[in-house]
């Protein structure tokens, strides 16, 4: 449990950042302004799920990918204040 810690908090971070970023392209790529009756503007449900969707694909793939980098690490672990041996070069 404590291994899978890290690689989610990683992981969020990553989404919040990947969707602010995404969706802040997508305004400068497509500027729809959309504006009601009342001159509110409100932002466009597209740009919306479409960085939604793209953050939580980068989420997953950073913590598949954070997680495959902790448990190989952890594997090949081996103590670090032993002195090298010669064999070992």
């Amino acid at each position: 449990m404590k291994l899978y810690l890290i690689p989610l908090f990683i992981s969020a971070v990553v989404m919040l950042i990947s969707t602010i970023t995404v969706y802040n392209i997508a305004e400068y790529i497509n500027p729809q302004v959309a504006v009601t009756e009342e001159d509110q503007r409100y932002m466009p449900f597209h740009n919306v799920t479409e960085s939604v969707f793209f953050g939580i694909l980068a989420a997953v793939l950073v913590f598949y990918t954070s997680t495959k980098a902790l448990i190989q690490r952890k594997k090949n672990k081996y103590p670090f204040d032993q002195t090298l041996r010669e064999q070992d070069f």
